[in-house]
């Protein structure tokens, strides 16, 4: 019995931990989504300057990609990782109440 209530108390912890982590916190989203924002505004000025090349051109199938992509990691990150902690603490208490062992999931 003891094991059980160590290993919730442990995965419940680490949960806590895990909620308070800066990923989830909102000043660490809009300080991300600052240094997005200037390192596409840096980008775009490089661009304008050394448009005259090809090759810049042909960069721009990688560059807007992988912007993106940062940008979506920044603003989606968050809400796909508090539905799953949310998740995980809802099994947590299901398997508490059915005095299921967590060690032996």
């Amino acid at each position: 019995m003891d094991t059980k209530s160590s290993l919730t108390e442990n995965f419940k912890s680490e949960l806590e931990k895990v909620t308070s982590n800066t990923i989830l916190d909102p000043k660490f989203k809009k300080k991300k989504l600052l240094l997005w924002a200037i390192r596409t505004m840096i980008t775009i000025i490089l661009y304008v300057i050394f448009w005259k090349y090809d090759w810049i051109k042909w960069t721009l199938m990688f560059s807007i990609p992988l912007s993106l992509f940062s940008l979506f990691t920044i603003i989606a990150l968050p809400y796909f990782l508090n539905r799953k902690i949310n998740l995980t603490k809802k099994k947590i208490v299901e398997n508490e109440s059915k005095g299921i062992i967590i060690g032996n999931l």
